[in-house]
């Protein structure tokens, strides 16, 4: 692929800016009919801070010409990568496999699988089995609207390899069959409404990295401000008044963060 043709987010993976010491979780996500639409609500709103690297899996002819990954770098906060043949998986990045094709997961790689998928369809499956297989409990294996039934075996592997399991609600998917088949005889770990899911995500990945309570987020919010109001204080010598609305500012700011470091410290003991 020419190096004009790629995305941003290829040429920052490709150039190795984005971590490759390994992933804190994997997410593993197959749509069929409807799916693009679905996957769109879903990564439109996702921080672009996600502990994770996410492998989509959308059901189209083999060699058809796919818009997903375009629309999901209009509307995601997160890079995507086309997936051709070989990449290494890196968090915080989407990837997208070619369409009619599966691909293995394995030794910190992510490679498309040669083989020609046989009739009934079965990418989602040998997708997820092999996700479950490389990351066990550090999996979400994800269905979403579709016909027939891939992915239903995919997701018990996930399962039965200490993963989490979450569907779409089959009776608001615009095609049920994918999720209402991968329900039938498997204790599906979460049925959620498509406005849900991402969100549940966010939260799920954060089981296994440090998760922020709202009042550390605000700490760390003032805290980056306080920093960029003393770089503002330090170029502000040549205008005064800004300089000393700059140092009130930043002073009223300090203050701000010793009260709410005071609360956390005073909740700390309470706990204990």
């Amino acid at each position: 692929m020419e190096e004009s043709s790629l995305t941003s987010g290829e040429r920052l993976h490709r150039q190795g800016q984005a971590s490759t010491s390994g992933i804190a979780n994997l997410i593993v996500i197959g749509a069929s009919a409807g799916g693009q639409q679905a996957l769109v609500e879903i990564f439109q709103n996702l921080s672009a801070d996600m502990p994770a690297a996410i492998v989509l899996l959308l059901h189209m002819p083999l060699s058809s010409p796919s818009s997903l990954k375009e629309s999901l770098g209009r509307f995601s906060r997160l890079p995507v990568i086309g997936v051709e043949n070989r990449e290494p998986l890196q968090q915080g990045f989407i990837f997208i496999l070619p369409p009619g094709r599966s691909a293995i997961c394995g030794g910190g790689m992510l490679t498309v699988d040669d083989d020609i998928p046989d009739r009934p369809v079965s990418t989602i499956d040998r997708l997820f089995a092999s996700a479950a297989q490389a990351y066990g409990e550090r999996v979400t294996g994800v269905i979403l609207t579709g016909l027939l039934k891939d992915g239903t075996e995919g997701l018990r592997a996930v399962h039965e390899a200490g993963g989490l399991t979450m569907v779409q609600d089959p009776r608001e998917a615009q095609y049920p069959d994918m999720p209402a088949n991968a329900m039938k005889g498997l204790p599906v770990t979460f049925c959620l409404n498509l406005e849900d899911i991402g969100p549940a995500l966010e939260l799920l990945v954060r089981r296994t990295a440090r998760f922020e309570t709202g009042m550390a987020v605000a700490v760390r919010t003032l805290r980056d401000r306080a920093a960029l109001l003393v770089r503002l204080v330090d170029q502000s010598s040549r205008n005064p008044g800004t300089r000393e609305f700059l140092i009130n500012e930043l002073a009223s700011l300090r203050r701000d963060i010793e009260s709410i470091d005071d609360l956390l410290k005073g909740s700390a003991l309470g706990e204990g």
